[in-house]
């Protein structure tokens, strides 16, 4: 009988001895199985090439004020990202609606003759390299480069409000632009951005001396694998 006793709490204590492994080794898979993977951080890839379009005003400033006027155009260039750094190059072109004129009364013995100037801006372009910094989905970046510009002046005489005599003039000039902006990734390959610049072209053309500023904002498209995520 007491063989038996034995046996039966022999058997019991070998259960529970069983059952409580059992229940740590479950407890210990099931805290690896379920436990929570930290999150992956986005990434916006800005490598690749784009191109998009922009909208913004312009002024030029002069020794008698300041011109002004709407800008419209459109851009393209490449990124190419080296951690948070972003190295590119980027080409745009933009009609204009600056404009200046003057004119001038002299009066004389019977006479009263006017002259008056008017120039325009028809186009600028500018061909910059770019460096940017990444901020989560911002780029920051910074630009200097060549810059060209077309415009057209004209000069017209009158005498008692009788035309007598005009000259024009039409010229491609060339110099240089700075400029800095930002940029933000909007989803898969849209960005937005805005940007100013200031360009140059020295003493020739119609608008010689003169400081042309841009303030513009604009969207791009970047194309195939190189954007978005990664």
């Amino acid at each position: 009988m007491r063989t038996s006793k034995l046996i039966t709490v022999s058997l019991a204590t070998a259960m529970l001895a069983s059952t409580s492994a059992l229940s740590v080794a479950a407890d210990a898979a099931g805290g690896r199985g379920y436990r929570a993977m930290p999150p992956v951080p986005y990434i916006y890839s800005w490598t690749g090439f784009y191109a998009g379009g922009h909208v913004g005003l312009g002024w030029a400033d002069s020794d008698g004020g300041s011109s002004s006027g709407l800008i419209g155009g459109g851009q393209v260039g490449f990124n190419y990202q080296v951690n948070q750094w972003v190295w590119g190059i980027e080409a745009d072109i933009s009609g204009t609606t600056i404009k200046d004129s003057a004119s001038a009364t002299v009066v004389g013995r019977g006479a009263v003759i006017t002259g008056r100037a008017e120039a325009s801006l028809d186009w600028v372009s500018t061909l910059a390299p770019r460096l940017g910094y990444t901020v989560d989905r911002w780029l920051i970046f910074g630009k200097v480069g060549g810059a060209w510009a077309h415009g057209t002046g004209t000069v017209g005489v009158a005498m008692n409000g009788i035309s007598v005599g005009s000259m024009s003039v039409s010229r491609t000039v060339s110099g240089w632009v700075l400029g800095f902006g930002a940029e933000y990734a909007l989803r898969d390959n849209w960005t937005a951005k805005i940007e100013y610049n200031m360009m140059d072209f020295g003493n020739g053309g119609p608008f010689a001396d003169d400081k042309f500023h841009v303030l513009k904002a604009g969207i791009n498209y970047r194309f195939g694998g190189f954007g978005g995520p990664f």
